[in-house]
């Protein structure tokens, strides 16, 4: 059987039914060409626009498009659309085209709903967020809410439905730096554009605390949960991402910090550029394609090479999972779908599962793909997920 291009493999990707051996191939081919990991990235996010456009019975194929030629020209106006094979939007809309030939109903319309026996449709989680200021008045925002926003001290916010949340900056040159507070609940998502340019990508369950914009010497942001950000470069100003008493120390770079409290470990995970993690006094430099683990019952600080997308995939849009235990498979899963797990049969805590799934699929799909490739099942009581023994799956009552 012929091998699949890079461009099938990214579009299978994105659909989701990449196998195992092919995930490991395209991992692989991206960690040694860097092009090819850029028209990854390009395709991810083509991908994701067309995904968020979908309604009831089939997509809005004129606002897909719409999405698309904004992002298209938001592209060009950074100077990003000549890379390679006529830019890299250019190559990640052939991989779409791809996508949408080889798995049409991934795209261009939803599947009839069909009850699986035995597990209750749990809906993915959903862009939304609560922003606050200072005296804790809040204003709350979704992927619909209006296009400009007027927060409860009078910052004027800009509500980008490709860029997410952004401040206004015309005649702002005298305003006063005021501090606000992101948060993100459990079954949410967001992504917003600080003052300096840095975009930020703010996972379920996370907060993040920042200033309308930056004085001094330095940039300084207060985060707890998970987020992936991008950091705009100013060689004057560091970045600072503070999380409890660790922190992580940039230029300008694209890493993701996970440092939720009910969690015993601080994972840092640089993609690019260079960063510092310090807990206290203590620091330790970290490279591309690294990652600092830090045990917070032990204090011990671990340096590792990592596959960066198996922990930055979220913010494009999909859960990788590479020999994951099921306990942090479904740590996971219980922030981005609001249930909780109960594990009948303990032993299967770290039995471990390589795939890809969309987080845009319901529950219940997410579920019986890591039942083909396990031995253990799972079923829906209220919003309890219980994972079982093959053999013993059916003995809990149906809701």
């Amino acid at each position: 059987m012929k091998a699949k291009t890079i461009e099938e493999l990214i579009a299978d990707y994105c659909a989701g039914t990449l196998s195992a051996k092919e995930a490991a191939r395209l991992h692989r081919y991206l960690r040694e060409n860097p092009e090819a990991e850029r028209m990854f990235r390009d395709a991810r996010e083509v991908h994701s626009v067309l995904r968020s456009a979908k309604v009831a019975g089939g997509t809005d194929v004129r606002e897909a498009e719409r999405r698309f030629r904004a992002l298209l020209a938001r592209r060009s106006r950074r100077a990003r659309a000549i890379r390679w094979l006529g830019g890299g939007v250019a190559a990640a809309a052939v991989i779409v085209a791809v996508l949408m030939m080889a798995h049409p109903d991934s795209t261009l319309r939803q599947e009839p709903v069909v009850e699986m026996a035995g597990l209750s449709r749990i809906a993915p989680g959903e862009v939304k967020a609560t922003l606050s200021d200072e005296s804790g008045r809040a204003v709350e925002i979704t992927s619909e809410s209006a296009s400009r926003l007027v927060t409860p001290d009078g910052t004027v916010l800009v509500n980008d439905s490709l860029g997410g949340l952004r401040y206004d900056r015309s005649g702002t040159a005298d305003e006063v730096a005021r501090t606000q507070t992101l948060t993100v609940p459990v079954g949410g998502e967001y992504r917003f554009t600080l003052a300096d340019g840095s975009q930020v990508w703010v996972n379920s369950a996370s907060e993040v605390r920042f200033p309308t914009r930056f004085t001094g010497d330095s940039r300084e942001i207060y985060m707890s949960g998970e987020i992936y950000i991008e950091v705009a470069r100013d060689e004057a100003r560091p970045f600072i991402v503070h999380a409890g008493d660790k922190s992580v120390r940039v230029l300008g770079t694209k890493f993701n910090l996970t440092a939720y409290p009910d969690e015993n470990e601080v994972v840092t995970t640089l993609v690019e550029g260079s960063v510092e993690f310090c807990d206290g006094d203590k620091c330790v430099p970290v490279r591309p394609g690294e990652q600092v683990v830090l045990d917070e019952t032990t204090g011990r600080m671990e340096t590792r090479e990592v596959d960066v997308s198996l922990y930055t995939s979220w913010a494009s849009g999909t859960f990788e999972y590479e020999q994951m235990g099921l306990e942090a498979i479904a740590r996971q899963l219980t922030r981005w779908y609001d249930v909780r797990f109960e594990f009948d049969a303990p032993e299967f805590r770290d039995h471990p599962f390589t795939g890809v799934v969309k987080r845009n699929q319901t529950l219940d799909e997410v579920l019986r793909l890591i039942e083909k490739t396990t031995n253990v099942s799972f079923e829906i009581v209220d919003r309890t997920v219980h994972v079982k023994r093959t053999e013993d799956a059916g003995t809990i009552s149906r809701p």
